[in-house]
């Protein structure tokens, strides 16, 4: 993917239905799998751009920021599911 955009609305309708299909159960432990969901959305980055590949911790700061800039940019974000 090009942007992080193209990652979120790929991701997004899964997301949904995820907490969709899990509100009724156990909405508590999608927190793991969000959680798996933001380093993999650091990991990309790190791949993305050349000035995060060394920086692990500058890699996640890029990720609060775009968090604080875009709240409503994936859906488990919107929830309060951030980090």
């Amino acid at each position: 993917f090009k942007s992080v955009v193209g990652i979120a609305q790929k991701l997004n309708p899964r997301i949904r239905g995820w907490i969709n299909y899990f509100e009724k159960f156990r909405l508590s432990n999608l927190h793991k799998v969000f959680k798996l969901l933001n380093q993999r959305v650091v990991r990309w980055a790190r791949k993305r751009y050349k000035r995060y590949k060394t920086s692990i911790r500058r890699a996640y700061s890029w990720l609060t920021r775009v968090q604080h800039q875009y709240p409503y940019l994936f859906y488990h974000w919107q929830l309060g599911f951030l980090s």
